[in-house]
């Protein structure tokens, strides 16, 4: 498992992931609404306005896309009802996700070291896992060492063995 500050950077990118799908989704699945209550109004226009390098609807200057989500609707009142109940639900779930992942973050975040804790008491604790480090260190050293000398001695024995054995065969 990685430490704590990688589970936080991965919780966080999660929750950019999660931010971006949900507004994407919005975007691409709700109706627009009227900016303001004149339908003919400038920003109303221009909202409704097609994107560079879009085709222009073939409907009339004051329409938009409510008209036409509005003529739909009194054709297909139960299909329409029914996409508005999965967007909701789907809002709802989306939701509860970006939440529990904020909840994950809070909990990461109150677990990392040093909150609660004065500047000076972290300062010693570095110290004194500084000075623990370099005698670990040290016993790792003096393990190497110990180690090469086994190994010369067992070689060593080796060669006596096999000139032990080379003499008796001679």
């Amino acid at each position: 498992m990685s430490d704590r500050l990688t589970q936080l950077q991965v919780c966080l990118d999660q929750l950019v992931e999660q931010f971006n799908a949900t507004v994407n989704y919005v975007n691409t699945n709700c109706e627009n609404a009227l900016l303001d209550d004149d339908p003919m109004s400038v920003s109303n226009l221009a909202a409704a306005a097609p994107l560079p390098g879009q085709q222009q609807q073939a409907t009339p200057a004051g329409s938009n896309r409510q008209t036409n989500a509005a003529n739909s609707v009194s054709n297909q009142p139960t299909a329409h009802a029914e996409a508005e109940t999965n967007f909701e639900n789907t809002i709802s779930e989306l939701s509860t996700d970006l939440i529990l992942k904020s909840r994950q973050i809070t909990m990461l975040i109150d677990s990392l070291p040093g909150i609660g804790v004065a500047p000076e008491t972290q300062f010693e604790m570095l110290q004194k896992l500084s000075k623990e480090l370099q005698d670990v260190e040290k016993e790792r050293k003096e393990k190497i060492k110990e180690k090469d000398q086994l190994l010369k001695k067992c070689e060593h024995l080796i060669v006596q063995l096999s000139n032990g054995i080379l003499t008796t065969r001679n």
